[in-house]
């Protein structure tokens, strides 16, 4: 009887360091690197919240959502145990950030997200991603 409250305390702590609730990402680069793993992770409705609500940005999100309904199986698992490897961050303006990014699947393809400040939320701004273009 001596050892259930100890038990009970163990299993408490063993469970609460299990939790693998995702936090919400607040800064510019969290919300990048949220939407560039949801996308490698095959997430794509995760990852969509992340983009910032316009007609062109839902084209180009549709496009990304095309893309990866076409790779097989094995293509996926590969972007799934693939790191995302940051190669430079830029800073635009204090509410805009480039982050040029690849992955350790395709090191060679190189990316870049626009992240965009709007009422205080960051979100990810595709159309500089399909055009190159502010």
């Amino acid at each position: 009887m001596r050892q259930l409250p100890a038990i009970i305390i163990l299993s408490t702590i063993l469970f609460s360091c299990n939790s693998k609730e995702k936090k919400a990402p607040v800064t510019d680069t969290d919300v990048a690197t949220a939407f560039i793993r949801d996308i490698l992770d095959d997430h794509i409705s995760d990852a969509e919240q992340y983009v910032l609500k316009d007609e062109s940005n839902q084209q180009y999100f549709d496009i990304i959502r095309q893309q990866y309904a076409k790779k097989d199986k094995a293509e996926l698992e590969k972007y799934k145990a693939a790191d995302i490897i940051i190669n430079e961050i830029s800073y635009v303006t204090d509410t805009i950030c480039i982050v040029n990014y690849s992955n350790t699947y395709n090191k060679i393809l190189k990316d870049k997200v626009k992240v965009v400040r709007v009422d205080g939320k960051w979100l990810i701004d595709l159309k500089y991603t399909f055009s190159g273009n502010m």
